[in-house]
């Protein structure tokens, strides 16, 4: 078996890896390898010269006590069925801990396996049902990308956050229900509000009345936001977010994208 870097040639195989693992849509495949693919930054395991395994570790940057800092950040980590159990995932996640001087950033699919190879979640959110709440007569209104950026760090200030380019961001509105009011947001997957965000006590009760007009019934928040005041603070659930090999980065929030 041979763990190294992935070269151009490997374009077609690697997409075939990432199709046949996760059941991918096509057309986010085709976007993502159109968008993302840089095989500088993605590993591969080979056996008999054929890729088996792979992973990549997009380049990336975190926002930690007002400093802008350089991470690394893992999606698409794949092993053929007939390959897996074998340590070569592990082995591809200790080549890229030592390929670079900056943490590796993740969202687990299987949170254990990850904790196994040195990884821990850096933060949590609450997961409240939305109850008792009157519906909003007004619609979503349109919001630039700019808008969305400033709010979601303007959110997670106190303790930190993955930052998005706008690549980031152009995958979650198209990858996800964005519904937003003046001064919030939020991404809607499967009736649930999974990411909010909300810069003010107005904001946070436009955006509430809004969710519940969309038939809601799950609102993700964090501890300290706007929205967690105007919740049942008794009926919150904690939810873990991403993970990290780099424990200094406790409290900065990593949730799910490309």
């Amino acid at each position: 078996m041979i763990i190294e870097r992935a070269n151009q040639e490997d374009f077609s195989s690697l997409k075939s890896l990432w199709s046949e693992v996760f059941s991918e849509d096509p057309v986010f495949l085709e976007h993502f390898f159109t968008v993302r693919f840089a095989s500088e930054h993605i590993f591969v395991a080979r056996k008999d010269g054929i890729i088996v395994s792979a992973l990549h570790a997009l380049p990336a940057q975190y926002l930690q006590g007002g400093t802008i800092k350089e991470c690394s950040f893992i999606v698409g980590a794949a092993t053929y069925a007939s390959h897996r159990k074998q340590g070569i995932m592990g082995a591809l996640l200790a080549a890229v801990k030592q390929a670079y001087n900056h943490p590796i950033t993740l969202f687990p699919a299987v949170r254990p396996f990850y904790e196994a190879n040195g990884y821990y979640t850096t933060s949590s959110v609450l997961a409240f049902p939305l109850e008792g709440i009157e519906a909003s007569s007004t619609a979503s209104i349109p919001m630039d990308i700019e808008h969305l950026d400033s709010l979601y760090r303007t959110e997670h200030a106190l303790h930190g956050c993955l930052l998005r380019d706008r690549k980031a961001w152009d995958f979650l509105t198209e990858g996800y229900q964005t519904l937003c009011v003046q001064n919030g947001y939020a991404f809607i997957s499967g009736g649930k509000a999974v990411e909010t965000c909300a810069s003010d006590e107005t904001a946070a009760k436009e955006l509430l009345a809004l969710l519940a007009s969309n038939a809601v019934t799950e609102v993700h928040t964090l501890e300290n936001a706007f929205l967690t005041r105007l919740l049942d603070r008794k009926k919150a659930v904690p939810i873990p977010m991403g993970m990290s090999t780099d424990t200094s980065m406790q409290g900065v929030y990593i949730a799910e994208q490309y």
